[in-house]
């Protein structure tokens, strides 16, 4: 029993160094180009640099205006998640604890735009957003990120919700409190782990989108940090020292935040926030 035990402990840990090894690597690889003259990288991409620019840093918040586009990137990511939440937990509330007819078909009809990528219906938007005047505004950026964000939003918050006890809200009402109070005084309180799974989520992939912003946004001061990399993309050479500096500036934050929010991310998960 020990020598099977010690077996399975062996090949446990060896598959989560490598796996730890083969997330890191290209990591390291990045953080060494981003400190890097273009010379030296263009010498060898994994070579340690001969001299480290650390003022690759201030060249790229100088010239690329990194601060406006990480402005951008929050207010939109922030006010995006925040509406998502929001709708999301109170189409969840009703669907699960309302009891109204069909309310098996009204999830499923919220859950049935989750088939089709984005890609799909992005021409017809334009066309739409061209004619409305909501092209080339953060204003429409959130309203496309809130609108394609909701149904995994609410799947998740239905799933949470449907492991509150209903007694809560029953003995509630029994008490004579009505659905808004039952909803943010009794409901609200215990989303917590699953909110911070959602923040995760949806915002790593607002954050992270380089499609929609590229296609909706042309204005240099509504440009979001992800197009930033663009700046340093040539027709026919890149200055990927500068370009690694973007993409350090743009992950870091949410490593900050997953460190900061990781506790109840894990309590989401296992609370089942992310089961079907």
């Amino acid at each position: 029993m020990k020598t099977k035990k010690r077996a399975v402990n062996f090949f446990r840990y060896f598959f989560l160094s490598l796996g730890g090894i083969i997330i890191l690597y290209p990591l390291s690889i990045l953080v060494i180009t981003a400190f890097k003259t273009q010379k030296d990288y263009m010498m060898s991409a994994v070579k340690l640099p001969e001299k480290w620019m650390f003022s690759n840093l201030t060249t790229v918040l100088e010239t690329a205006d990194i601060g406006q586009a990480f402005f951008n990137s929050l207010l939109i990511v922030t006010v995006s998640v925040i509406l998502q939440i929001f709708f999301g937990a109170l189409t969840a509330y009703a669907l699960t604890k309302m009891n109204f007819e069909k309310s098996g078909k009204y999830t499923i009809a919220f859950l049935f735009p989750m088939i089709f990528p984005i890609q799909s219906f992005v021409i017809p938007l334009y066309l739409i957003y061209s004619s409305v005047g909501l092209l080339d505004t953060k204003s429409g950026l959130i309203l496309i990120y809130i609108a394609t964000g909701l149904p995994l939003v609410i799947f998740m918050l239905t799933s949470f919700m449907k492991t509150v006890p209903v007694e809560i809200s029953e003995s509630a009402r029994v008490e004579g409190a009505n659905e808004f109070t039952i909803f943010f005084r009794l409901i609200v309180p215990l989303l917590q782990p699953v909110i911070a799974t959602i923040i995760i989520i949806s915002g790593l992939g607002i954050w992270n989108d380089f499609f929609m912003p590229l296609i909706m946004i042309s204005d240099i001061d509504k440009k979001t940090l992800p197009l930033k990399i663009y700046d340093f993309m040539g027709q026919y050479t890149s200055n990927w020292p500068l370009i690694c500096v973007c993409i350090l500036f743009i992950i870091m934050p949410i490593l900050i935040v997953y460190c900061i929010m990781q506790r109840y991310i894990i309590e989401g998960v296992a609370a089942g926030a992310v089961k079907g």
